[in-house]
């Protein structure tokens, strides 16, 4: 798999250069070298647009595939659920007792007390 990034920035490392380069030697006032600047320039932000189309509809045929694989998956649906995969905030609350913090002990614990030290 090609890495496109490296793309990106060839491209725009070219066109700083010849940029840069007109600018250091007094041709960016020549209308020839503007028309080369601008070229370069508008080769770079397509191919910008290009690779970035691309890359999204492989991220999508990718995701597509990751969601085909897990559903066809006999057993995906029992699987526990990673904690970065599912918010607490988002599930159900599990029936139980309220602890209220701290140490006590688990026989005096109920429902909506505060702790109680010493098991008094």
């Amino acid at each position: 798999m090609m890495n496109y990034a490296v793309v990106k920035l060839f491209m725009v490392l070219i066109t700083l250069t010849v940029a840069v380069f007109g600018w250091i030697t007094g041709r960016y006032r020549d209308s020839d070298y503007q028309v080369l600047i601008l070229v370069l320039v508008s080769a770079t932000l397509l191919s910008f647009f290009i690779i970035n189309i691309y890359e999204r509809r492989q991220q999508e045929s990718k995701r597509k595939e990751k969601k085909s694989r897990t559903q066809h998956v006999p057993g995906a649906g029992t699987s526990k659920i990673k904690r970065s995969e599912g918010s607490f905030a988002l599930k159900d609350k599990k029936s139980g007792l309220t602890w209220g913090g701290g140490n006590i002990k688990a026989s005096e614990a109920t429902r909506g007390t505060k702790r109680k030290f010493l098991g008094r």
